[in-house]
């Protein structure tokens, strides 16, 4: 049997493998049934394997050259934080999105806190510098 940070590791390189493909499903099937994931994206948390599928269906869909890179981990057994960036292009902005966005490039850095239960993604916590993104986007030349 594989130690903790082993397993956990494992978990991690899997989900990374899976957004590196934009897999939804596998994306969602490393996280547990009861999951919680949090971002400065959105209020509250998302919940399980279909919180997931909507975070990550509409993040492949805004921006489907969205690509991610690792850049440091943090292996604690059950916690580990990972440092990564994610680059993409707006393409498809959503509903309610200003015009000016649309076809803007962005490169974001993310830490994210994942804790690690029965070999599933029980929590995430993303963050990340959302006026980075307002200003990569053009929001700040708008006034």
């Amino acid at each position: 049997m594989q130690p903790a940070y082993c397993q956990s590791s494992d978990v991690i390189a899997n989900h990374f493998n899976a957004l590196a493909q934009h897999d939804v499903k596998a994306i969602a099937n490393g996280y547990a049934d009861d999951a919680q994931v949090f971002s400065p994206n959105w209020e509250g948390a998302k919940t399980g394997p279909a919180g997931i599928s909507e975070v990550y269906t509409r993040y492949f869909s805004s921006s489907p050259d969205l690509t991610y890179k690792v850049l440091n981990t943090i292996n604690a057994g059950s916690t580990i934080v990972v440092e990564y960036t994610t680059s993409g292009t707006l393409s498809n902005p959503e509903s309610g999105t200003p015009d000016y966005m649309k076809g803007k490039k962005y490169t974001l850095t993310y830490c994210a806190i994942f804790t690690i239960k029965n070999g599933k993604i029980a929590k995430k916590t993303d963050y990340f510098d959302q006026v980075a993104f307002l200003r990569q986007v053009g929001f700040f030349d708008q006034h």
